[in-house]
């Protein structure tokens, strides 16, 4: 069995900078406020087989905690941690930590 492997780039061989690990850009998005957002695993395997309950469960997005959200940050670069402003963007009202319960 194969151990994943998701290690961080301190130093490039062309430009020597630092760089993103690309598993985190693809699965996970960061909001303006520092926390970090992902889907539930397994929302895409073996639907025919899961319970509409379940399939609607698996369809939501959640939220990493503390420990997983500096884990995040440490490996993607500042490029990643900047502000996009998107037109008609559903995650706009999570974007301002508001009376947000964690």
């Amino acid at each position: 069995m194969l151990q994943p492997s998701r290690s961080l780039t301190y130093f490039s061989v062309k430009k020597g900078k630092r760089k993103s690990v690309k598993s985190v850009t693809q699965r996970f998005m960061r909001l303006h406020c520092g926390l970090w957002i992902r889907r539930k695993a397994g929302y895409k395997k073996k639907l025919w087989k899961k319970l509409p309950a379940r399939r609607k469960r698996l369809r939501e997005i959640v939220f990493c905690n503390n420990t997983q959200s500096k884990l995040l940050d440490k490996m993607t670069t500042s490029f990643w941690k900047r502000r996009n402003w998107y037109v008609n963007d559903p995650y706009m009202k999570y974007h301002d930590r508001v009376n947000l319960k964690l």
